[in-house]
């Protein structure tokens, strides 16, 4: 059976006997679930004691139960960079070190979609049918984006500009909202301005073509000294081109979007500004 959980933008497959739930809901203020399937019951699930999720130690007899959650509270944990797929639960690992009878199991894979830190976690009993605990690789392998991206243009609010192997070391492009490209208020500028992509030796990055707080600035590339540029009267602003403003405050570093490679493509997530981002890390070993 075919389940799509629509708010993260992936579908996964699990035995058609078993009951499930993909409504997104906190767990605790840590945690946040957004699919939960099992061999038997979903209500009569123990839970953990302060914390509120699936307690493996107590778990029923027989009983296998699969969610996909999130865990993040000044951070997410999960992996930082995107994960191939499809994902193998050969690699699974014990959840976070809690300690469970030796007739109990509980273990969980990371995985990064689309820049989205994710867990499967997986719990289940000795007695509990062969089959079922052989199907928790599958429904781990059954894990896909859903729909589909496209090879290149707009998806889920991410840019898609194909093969990170097409765009050239040293560049500086000037790239425009792909067809179809969500458009936000009037207001947010920086969502509905095109954005340059730039790349570097180590890295690629994407700066918002609207400088300033209130996006009052149109940047241009300035190929003759390298730099970004915007005028204003009696005064030009400069940055490099990796975006660190040159000259005094109160002008500062420009707006980055989060750029990812996923399967050797180049995605831009251009409905987002940057401000939290930090500046390039290495700025000289990018030239």
């Amino acid at each position: 059976m075919k389940v799509n959980l629509y708010d993260r933008g992936l579908s996964l497959e699990i035995p058609a006997r078993w009951t499930w739930n993909a409504a997104v809901g906190f767990v605790n203020r840590a945690t946040s679930r957004y699919f939960l399937a099992a061999n038997g019951p979903l209500t009569d699930l123990p839970v953990v004691p302060g914390n509120g999720d699936v307690d493996a130690s107590a778990l029923p007899t027989g009983r296998v139960v699969v969610a996909v959650e999130e865990f993040c509270r000044l951070g997410c944990s999960g992996p930082t960079t995107e994960t191939a797929l499809p994902l193998d639960w050969s690699t699974a690992a014990p959840f976070f070190g809690r300690t469970v009878p030796s007739d109990r199991h509980e273990a969980a894979i990371g995985f990064r979609l689309f820049d989205q830190p994710l867990f499967v976690v997986a719990r289940w009993a000795d007695d509990a049918p062969a089959a079922d605990i052989a199907a928790i690789a599958g429904v781990v392998r059954s894990i896909r984006p859903d729909p589909a991206p496209p090879a290149t243009g707009e998806y889920r609010g991410w840019d898609g500009l194909g093969p990170l192997a097409n765009i050239a070391v040293g560049s500086v492009t000037l790239t425009p909202l792909p067809a179809g490209a969500i458009i936000r208020p009037p207001y947010r500028t920086y969502d509905n301005a095109p954005f340059y992509v730039v790349r570097g030796k180590q890295g690629i990055y994407a700066f918002a073509s609207r400088a300033f707080f209130n996006q009052s600035c149109e940047i241009r590339y300035d190929a003759a000294i390298d730099r970004l540029t915007c005028a204003i009267p009696g005064r030009v602003y400069e940055w490099t081109r990796f975006g660190t403003y040159l000259g005094p405050e109160p002008a500062s570093n420009l707006t980055q979007h989060r750029v990812i490679v996923r399967d050797g493509q180049v995605w831009v997530r251009y409905i987002e500004e940057g401000m939290l981002w930090p500046s390039v890390p290495d700025e000289p070993a990018e030239y």
